[in-house]
């Protein structure tokens, strides 16, 4: 498999761990506009965590510990 083909396999599959657009860049050392862009591609929506309020990051993480 070509070096795109490896990233865009490992962009799939890192989304399918429920990833989002941010952390697989960092992850895979590539930029955010390219996986983005992989994901519109095949039809998928980033996850946008990037985009809630604050207080509504803060929510999410708080319900994540509290369980």
């Amino acid at each position: 498999m070509s070096r795109m083909g490896d990233l865009w396999y490992d962009i799939e599959q890192l989304y399918i761990e429920g990833k989002n657009a941010r952390e697989i860049a960092a992850e895979l050392e590539c930029p955010k506009s390219m996986v983005v862009d992989w994901l519109r591609s095949n039809g998928l929506e980033p996850k946008s965590f990037d985009k809630w309020s604050k207080r509504a990051q803060h929510r999410l993480i708080n319900d994540l510990v509290a369980e």
